[in-house]
């Protein structure tokens, strides 16, 4: 799990930060290895990554998010090590009065989970 929260964290740091695109790979001292990259066209980056870890499992993860005329839209997954994959999904929208956002997160073995809230301005 640990793997995991690296990678997710990797992506969470990394996404807000497109530019043009970056690539950047990371040797751990024990012989894990992160690849990720990050790009951006238009109003959507992208970023994108793999982690091995030093026995050899590896978890690929791939995150974007979208900006809109009202809000963003934004995806991510994740593939762990068994083949399993979580994804997720959310939007924000801004109406001028209030703000919502939702969104939903899928579990490897297909359960869901869905929220939303409205706050004023």
């Amino acid at each position: 799990m640990k793997i995991h929260r690296i990678a997710i964290a990797a992506l969470a740091f990394t996404l807000p930060l497109a530019s043009a695109f970056a690539q950047k790979t990371v040797t751990g001292k024990h012989g894990s290895t992160a690849t990720g990259s990050v790009s951006q066209k238009g109003a959507t980056a992208t970023a994108t990554g793999t982690t091995t870890g030093a026995k050899g499992k590896t978890v690929s993860e791939t995150a974007s998010a979208t900006r809109t005329r009202t809000g963003t839209s934004d995806t991510a997954s994740i593939t762990g090590p068994k083949g399993g994959t979580t994804t997720a999904s959310g939007t924000t929208t801004n109406n001028g009065s209030t703000t919502t956002a939702s969104g939903t997160i899928t579990g490897s073995k297909g359960k869901s989970k869905s929220g939303s809230t409205t706050v004023p301005k």
